[in-house]
């Protein structure tokens, strides 16, 4: 496939055969990420749980790996600090977390789920179950299992990249 001259109205014509798969799988995985954002939220809010997908995100995360200082678990979000910490803040004040001093480390505080929080989990599955019934109906266990395959074989490739990247720039010197 050649490039043809682009224009105001189609500034995305494919280069290439490679090109154009690469963008086929973009704008693919944009949209199915978009669609479960979208489905969640909407979940989420119309199960009358209270808790926003944000809050949520944190809490399955504390729920599984609890006693977590507030940086490793914005690590493991993804997250910056700051923002983390407001949205702690608000998840302290509905009591469905607390946190507690690290016997290890007199200035880190751990955060911990309480009774109330782990009385969320099943309920906040619950909502996740039937978007995921949603979302997968039709296809077998053996293609499921094929998608997370990709998909892990997608996140092995993307941190080995970003582990190169760290390792190579500035500021790891």
């Amino acid at each position: 496939m050649k490039r043809r001259n682009c224009s105001v109205t189609d500034p995305f014509v494919p280069i290439d055969e490679k090109d154009a798969e690469h963008r086929a799988f973009a704008w693919a995985l944009h949209d199915v990420f978009r669609l479960f954002q979208r489905s969640w939220n909407k979940r989420l809010r119309d199960s009358g749980l209270g808790v926003s997908p944000a809050q949520s995100r944190i809490l399955t995360e504390i729920y599984r790996q609890g006693g977590l200082t507030q940086t490793a678990l914005a690590d493991i979000l993804g997250m910056e600090k700051a923002p983390l910490g407001r949205l702690l803040d608000r998840i302290e004040e509905m009591g469905l977390i607390e946190r507690k001093p690290d016997p290890s480390d007199r200035r880190a505080r751990l955060v911990f789920h309480t009774q109330k929080a782990e009385s969320l989990d099943e309920p906040m599955w619950g909502v996740g179950r039937s978007m995921f019934d949603t979302a997968l109906k039709g296809l077998s266990s053996d293609e499921i299992t094929q998608i997370m395959t990709i998909f892990d074989h997608l996140k092995q490739n993307l941190q080995a990249d970003f582990a190169a990247s760290d390792a190579n720039s500035p500021a790891a010197d």
